[in-house]
């Protein structure tokens, strides 16, 4: 896909006829409609305001999250008041949580509530570790 190549020069004050527009507008949409990169290798796209992706969004490498609210947000399959947020804490130092190659179920601390030795033996027995 060839880069998008469009050069507008506009004087204040003068009418913008539609010529012009609709063939800065078909160069847009070809290179819109194909597999648009929006910069190089080693640049860098910053975007202000939202994005939308409404299909997969593919990403080779670390996703970072910057601000004062950083998490992931999961709608669900339905649009509706509800949200699952997932979020850490300010860390004081480089941290890494890692899931198991596993299928199963994330248990909180709070999902554990028996003291009991046989139920936190099955706990343990139940459980993946690293």
């Amino acid at each position: 896909m060839a880069a998008l190549a469009v050069t507008n020069s506009f004087t204040a004050g003068t009418t913008i006829v539609a010529a012009q527009m609709n063939t800065n507008f078909t160069d847009v949409v070809t290179w819109a409609t194909g597999s648009p990169n929006l910069s190089t290798g080693g640049s860098t796209t910053t975007v202000s305001g939202k994005l939308a992706v409404t299909e997969l969004a593919t990403f080779s490498d670390d996703v970072y999250l910057a601000g004062s609210n950083q998490r992931f947000i999961y709608e669900g399959s339905s649009a509706n008041d509800y949200e699952t947020f997932i979020a850490a804490t300010n860390a004081t130092a480089d941290r890494t949580i890692t899931f198991p190659d596993a299928t199963g179920t994330v248990a909180l601390t709070s999902d554990i509530t028996s003291t009991q030795w046989n139920d936190v033996n099955n706990i343990l027995t139940n459980s993946v570790f690293n």
